[in-house]
């Protein structure tokens, strides 16, 4: 990762690049027992470049190794000093306190948005369109 920011800092200046991390995530076989202590060595170097922010799945929605506790944007606060984005499994109510309580400093919607008119949801209250089924997202003609 280090030789990556350094490479694309070579092209554009830190506080364009963002940065993604998923300390929780179960893709692929993702995890391991000393994962905090990984994503908090990670988040602590990262906050030396300066970058413009650093992208964090740190909702549960998408599976959880078990391999501790999960880690929060309050938790990679205590690492990285500049702007966290929280993604996964946020509503309004839930990106609202993460932004009072500083833990975030921006929220990002990516299924929710896709299948809703966020902004009009988010506005009126509405319940955003549940995505807990996503076979149809991955298959063949218009439905996919």
């Amino acid at each position: 990762m280090k030789e990556i920011v350094e490479a694309v800092s070579t092209v554009f200046e830190p506080g364009r690049i963002g940065v993604r991390l998923s300390p929780n995530g179960v893709y692929n076989d993702m995890g391991s027992p000393d994962f905090r202590e990984q994503f908090f060595y990670v988040a602590k170097h990262l906050d030396d470049y300066g970058l413009a922010y650093i992208h964090v799945l740190d909702g549960l929605g998408f599976g959880f190794h078990n391999l501790g506790e999960p880690m929060t944007l309050a938790d990679l606060r205590t690492g990285f000093g500049g702007p966290l984005m929280g993604n996964c499994g946020y509503d309004l109510a839930k990106a609202e306190a993460a932004l009072e309580a500083k833990t975030a400093d921006l929220i990002a919607f990516g299924r929710p948005y896709i299948l809703s008119r966020l902004s009009n949801s988010l506005a009126n209250g509405w319940p955003l369109t549940d995505y807990t089924d996503m076979s149809a997202w991955y298959s063949d003609g218009a439905q996919g």
